[in-house]
């Protein structure tokens, strides 16, 4: 039988019918602004208004914190506590991807309707960034008096395009020796229906996220005379793809179960069902066969497993086309979960590359360290959730895409990716989709947590 200890739904933390209203109030305002971001500017307008909002409803927050600001419009509010020996992070960011015909409603005029607040970003990420400032500007009305850490709450404006705003700020701490105990972003949530057989919602906390990793890849053999007499089989394009088939059908990396991953199932083991609850509750015995079929399935053999894509590919003129190319290259897009597994793959890869007389250059490396799920601060974001949502279970986990969190790998110990958004299947899909919602109740829930995990840390 699966173990069902967990407490129930409404012995959640909740703020008062007044309090949320003016909540979604201030929310739906921060929704409103089209804080798409683009190259050239075209929402810079919308910026503006999102910042303005940001001022009239945070004004404590601008009266007594420190605002830094980077590139474009990354900010950083900085809370100065008394006899501070803890820097801690709360993070989020403010732009969001466009919305498109599918929707029901505008994106960018929030609606609130059958319990829900409907727009763009309500969930990503700016009902998080909205709590964490809220909760911020609490603690101050209250005097609240930061003892012992330095409040950051950071937003950047151009995260989902993989922008410069976080990079730009983790610089500025580098440079100022500013290092962080603890950084929570976004990229975790209240899901359900996650884990096989597992009918609680769980709280996935990830002290990981695949890094990655891009090379290009070059022929340097030169086919030397005419190119119509040469032999097709040593032409340069045929070369590069040569190497792009092997390595393709080559298996460089096999899979592991890595410690978070193993945490993930581990800590949902006793609320499975009968035989996986035995299963994952064995996993050292079981991982074998575990491991094989979570291979099979792309989703989970994300979780196991470092990916290779190539993804662009140069070779040979328009202008030219009967000319065969002198030269052939291709983009190889690495995602590893440990960056010293990738390297010993690595190995095998060069050595299908000098069959083919490809050279291989790094162009881009972007790794995390992975953070501990044992230590007192995630022990800490733990406690705070048991307290707010007695009904969850908390787990770390292995985040398969991508957060700014990553830009902190070298100013913080550790670095958690959650924000206390309870999601059901439809909410969920709706992220980077039509008809992003958040429930209204929800909203006071968040606020409340970021409050308690400020106050706890």
């Amino acid at each position: 039988m699966s173990k069902t200890i967990l407490g129930k739904e409404a012995d959640r933390k909740n703020v008062s019918a007044d309090t949320l209203k003016t909540y979604i109030g201030k929310l739906k305002k921060m929704v409103d602004c089209k804080t798409v971001f683009t190259r050239d500017g075209v929402n810079k307008a919308e910026y503006e208004k999102f910042n303005e909002i940001i001022r009239e409803c945070f004004p404590l927050l601008h009266e007594k914190a420190e605002k830094l600001t980077f590139g474009t419009g990354c900010f950083v509010f900085v809370i100065r506590g008394r006899n501070a020996k803890k820097n801690i992070m709360l993070m989020s960011h403010h732009d969001v991807v466009d919305g498109d015909s599918e929707w029901k409603t505008d994106p960018f005029n929030a609606v609130e309707k059958d319990g829900a607040l409907w727009g763009r970003g309500t969930i990503d990420t700016k009902t998080p960034l909205f709590a964490e400032l809220q909760a911020a500007e609490e603690l101050l009305g209250e005097g609240y008096d930061f003892e012992g850490i330095n409040l950051y709450i950071g937003s950047s404006d151009n995260e989902e395009v993989c922008g410069d705003g976080m990079v730009l700020a983790t610089e500025y701490f580098k440079e100022n020796n500013i290092h962080f105990d603890v950084v929570l972003d976004e990229g975790g949530a209240i899901t359900q229906g996650m884990i096989p057989t597992v009918t609680a919602k769980s709280a996935m906390v990830a002290v990981h996220e695949k890094s990655r990793h891009m090379y290009r890849c070059k022929t340097t053999k030169n086919t030397k005379g005419h190119g119509g007499l040469n032999p097709s089989s040593d032409s340069a394009v045929n070369r590069l793809c040569a190497f792009i088939n092997e390595v393709n059908n080559t298996k460089i990396y096999k899979g592991k179960f890595y410690p978070e991953v193993k945490a993930t199932f581990e800590s949902h083991s006793p609320y499975m069902s009968f035989p996986l609850n035995f299963m994952f509750g064995n996993l050292s015995l079981f991982a074998p066969i575990i491991k094989k079929i979570m291979l099979s399935i792309p989703t989970a053999n994300a979780m196991l497993s470092t990916a290779i894509t190539f993804t662009t590919v140069f070779a040979g003129t328009k202008e030219d086309p009967q000319i065969g190319a002198k030269e052939a290259e291709t983009t190889m897009f690495i995602r590893c979960i440990r960056e010293d597994d990738m390297h010993k793959g690595f190995e095998k890869i060069k050595k299908i590359a000098a069959k083919y007389g490809v050279e291989i250059e790094e162009i881009e490396r972007d790794y995390c360290q992975p953070s501990s799920f044992t230590s007192e601060s995630f022990g800490v974001l733990k406690k705070v959730m048991n307290s707010n949502f007695p009904d969850v279970i908390v787990a770390p986990y292995l985040l398969t895409a991508g957060t700014d969190a990553r830009r902190f790998t070298d100013v913080a110990d550790s670095i958690f990716r959650f924000a206390p958004i309870d999601l059901d299947k439809a909410q969920f899909a709706s992220i980077h989709s039509a008809d992003e919602h958040i429930k209204t109740e929800n909203v006071g829930q968040c606020v409340l947590f970021y409050k308690d995990f400020v106050k706890e840390i």
